[in-house]
């Protein structure tokens, strides 16, 4: 760009030096003279590109192609002086504009660096109220986990000691019927009915009262291991394929594993329900920037944008028979860790929960 330029600007100093002479001397008149004039075109255009040292430089360069006038031809004083204000004029306008050219050129670098810095101070600013707008929202989730926590814990309570009747009084009337009789059926029933209700009842006191964490040194590997042993038989029932990618680098670390493998049980069987028609499932683990990082990946059904929003809230849920609990519980786990839990879906391509603790 700048060769390109400083030919222009020699071949218009050229053109104009040739038009110039062999139009002749005085005989020429006033088109010699407007010839001469076209030296001002270069010098406005050195001083735009280059500033006040290209306007001065060019002005000096028409100077002295212009000078050899001073020798040649005149006769007449009244042309001597002339041809002297012009020599004064090309670097008169060479100077002007060159300075002029630089005071707009610093200007703009200097509209430019304001602009930049309140791009800058735009982007802070946004990056500090995500912040805030994220803080709200965990205080709003803490407030409502601690009054839906206490609300739990009472009802829990309050279901679980005649449920525990009922299934008994169920158990004994039982004995009262052959398994070949259409009511043992209902009986059957009944007791399955009850053990639902009892496991919803566990979920709700998980919830309502979160174990504190018992670190203790732990291969996180082991516990993904234990979980994939677990939930072998149904991912073999829904047809899907579990590919595993654990790093050994990962090794032991300060962790609750009991409260871990719960969490990874609550994603991975996510997955696996996500998947109805079967598909593949991902899990690895593996160290990135002091922390231990966990991916769950489906290729199932996916999450939409809105459910994402109320994913980890108490009671949100998806499924028929859901409790809404599940990833409630996971996220608090997690946070108790001091980790975190992000998740990456779309609809119909799938979703990728990602769980990251720092460690020591």
């Amino acid at each position: 760009m700048k060769r390109t330029r400083i030919l222009v600007l020699a071949g218009l100093l050229a053109l104009i030096t040739l038009s110039h002479y062999l139009v002749g001397g005085a005989q020429a008149g006033i088109l010699h003279g407007l010839l001469g004039h076209l030296y001002i075109l270069p010098i406005m255009v050195a001083a735009y590109w280059y500033g006040i040292k290209g306007g001065i430089s060019v002005s000096i360069a028409s100077s002295v192609l212009f000078s050899p006038h001073l020798f040649l031809h005149w006769r007449d004083p009244f042309l001597d002086i002339y041809n002297y204000v012009e020599l004064f004029l090309f670097l008169f306008i060479g100077g002007v504009t060159g300075v002029l050219s630089q005071m707009e050129r610093n200007q703009r670098l200097r509209y430019e660096e304001a602009i930049s810095r309140l791009d800058e101070s735009h982007r802070k600013l946004k990056e500090q109220t995500d912040v805030l707008f994220q803080t709200e929202e965990q205080l709003r989730r803490a407030d409502r986990l601690s009054a839906l926590g206490e609300l739990s814990a009472g009802m829990a309570h309050e279901i679980r000691n005649p449920l525990g009747s009922i299934k008994g009084a169920v158990e004994i009337i039982k004995d009262d019927y052959a398994p070949d009789e259409a009511k043992y059926e209902f009986i059957q029933i009944l007791l399955k009915e009850t053990d639902r209700l009892n496991h919803i009842v566990q979920e709700f006191l998980g919830f309502a009262r979160p174990k504190n964490p018992e670190f203790q040194f732990v291969d996180l590997n082991d516990s993904i291991d234990s979980v994939l042993t677990l939930t072998a038989q149904e991912a073999r029932k829904a047809g899907v394929t579990v590919e595993k990618k654990l790093d050994p680098a990962v090794g032991k670390r300060s962790l609750d594993a009991g409260l871990l493998k719960q969490a990874f049980l609550n994603l991975v069987l996510n997955a696996i329900q996500a998947m109805p028609r079967g598909g593949v499932l991902t899990v690895e683990s593996g160290l990135r920037n002091g922390a231990v990082e966990v991916k769950i990946a489906d290729t199932g059904v996916g999450i939409s944008e809105e459910d994402r929003k109320k994913l980890f809230s108490p009671f949100f849920t998806t499924k028929k028979n859901g409790t809404g609990l599940g990833l409630a519980i996971t996220y608090r786990i997690i946070q108790n860790h001091r980790g975190t839990i992000d998740v990456a879906s779309k609809r119909g391509k799938g979703a990728t929960f990602t769980v990251t603790i720092p460690v020591s």
